[in-house]
């Protein structure tokens, strides 16, 4: 999948020249909690942890976490009633057919199969059949009958890596469509029953777990794994781990709050809406009421401001959206002139840029999105090179030629946020 999925993102580079993030309502944390604690952050801080509806988000999600995150928690967890979805997350439960007697509430998950008849059935998800593929649910006739025997989370897999879903069924006429392309077999369709529910409310039916996931017991909670590609795993809910939030920050920058000035030996929580020890109440961030004075004051250029802290590429990021800004994005030449004019008078011998790699796409995107083609690469980065390493984010040299390289994303540097890259 991730192979097809690079590709599809390659081809759009060369027409587009950047990427199209989809995450800007994704708040990476890395300080580790318990799942009720990540929860009761998120709810508190933004919106609540995070909810997946698709598998581009999915891809968004794992390409904007730091490639040394292991796993974290999204917003999914055991509810305590099943129910029937449709793998496609946009197609409504408002038409079923099942045969007489069912379904027969087999366990904690199971799924649907479609008969010659066109009578629906459930079954053991581990039952290996034939299935339907679906390229998109609102577009009739658009299915591809697949005659090899998989599993029903198999043939999902199998659809997903073709950029396509396990079949939905929105009424009687596509029920015998289906139903004749099955001819003489019991086929998979895309309905399946669990009691999974999103922590904010959603009706999303997205899943993409791990093999041989979810398992029961005293496993409650989900996390995406982020070094198998974001596959979720449901663990303890006591356990910690980093999160992922979604929403606005609630937290105004005009807060009054004691604001310390951040140093090397500060603990990040990884985003810089808020930060709290275990039994205290939330307050906003070191940096969101921070008063600078001397050589910390920012200079001011239009939409354009130079922050002279030096921060991680993630706390500069997040600093920035935190007021409604994003890292500078730079378009053109007369962009590059304005920001290495600023650059100079940084504290730091980089800035840093909205610039960040994706090894897992082998490419280079900016926070936010454009359509132009502009680059200012020292000789030996950027894209194709041999020297983009995991975990490195854009970079400006701060004197000279004020070239761009890849650095650590740990790195502390200053920083230039912009107002609207669309006004640049």
């Amino acid at each position: 999948m991730r192979r097809m999925t690079a590709t599809f993102y390659l081809l759009l580079i060369s027409e587009l020249c950047s990427l199209k993030t989809a995450f800007s309502e994704f708040h990476f944390i890395s300080e580790k909690k318990t799942y009720e604690e990540a929860k009761d952050y998120c709810q508190t801080i933004h919106t609540d942890l995070a909810t997946i509806n698709n598998m581009t988000e999915m891809n968004d999600l794992t390409a904007f976490v730091p490639n040394s995150t292991i796993r974290s928690w999204i917003g999914l967890e055991l509810g305590n009633v099943s129910r029937w979805h449709w793998a496609w997350s946009t197609q409504n439960l408002d038409f079923l057919n099942w045969r007489v007697g069912e379904p027969k509430d087999l366990g904690e998950d199971s799924c649907a199969a479609i008969d010659p008849q066109g009578e629906w059935f459930e079954s053991e998800c581990d039952t290996e059949r034939s299935f339907v593929c679906q390229g998109n649910s609102d577009v009739p006739n658009d299915y591809i009958f697949v005659a090899d025997t998989k599993s029903w989370r198999d043939a999902q897999k199998h659809c997903r890596d073709l950029a396509l879903d396990l079949v939905s069924v929105g009424s009687a006429e596509e029920n015998k469509e289906v139903r004749n392309l099955s001819t003489d077999q019991n086929v998979w369709i895309g309905l399946f029953r669990d009691a999974w529910k999103w922590s904010d409310g959603s009706q999303s039916s997205f899943r993409y777990w791990k093999p041989q996931q979810p398992n029961y017991g005293n496993q409650h909670c989900v996390a995406a794994v982020f070094k198998d590609d974001g596959k979720w795993n449901n663990l303890n809910c006591g356990s910690q781990h980093s999160f992922i939030c979604q929403g606005p920050s609630k937290v105004s920058s005009n807060t009054s709050t004691t604001a310390t000035t951040p140093s090397n030996n500060t603990t990040n929580t990884g985003d810089v809406s808020a930060s709290t020890t275990q039994g205290e109440t939330f307050n906003t961030t070191q940096f969101s009421n921070v008063t600078p004075t001397g050589s910390d004051f920012p200079l001011t250029s239009g939409n354009l401001t130079l922050i002279r802290e030096n921060m991680t590429w993630i706390e500069s990021l997040n600093y920035c959206r935190e007021r409604h800004m994003d890292l500078v994005y730079v378009a053109g030449q007369s962009t590059q002139d304005r920001v290495a004019h600023m650059a100079q008078h940084a504290t730091s011998s980089h800035i840093w840029l909205g610039l960040r790699y994706t090894c897992n796409f082998d490419l280079w995107f900016w926070s936010a999105s454009s359509t132009d083609c502009y680059q200012n690469w020292s000789p030996g980065q950027g894209p194709g090179e041999h020297s983009n390493e995991c975990g490195i984010t854009g970079a400006m040299v701060a004197t000279g030629g004020h070239k761009w390289v890849g650095l650590p994303e740990t790195q502390r540097l200053n920083f230039i946020c912009q107002e609207d890259c669309s006004r640049i």
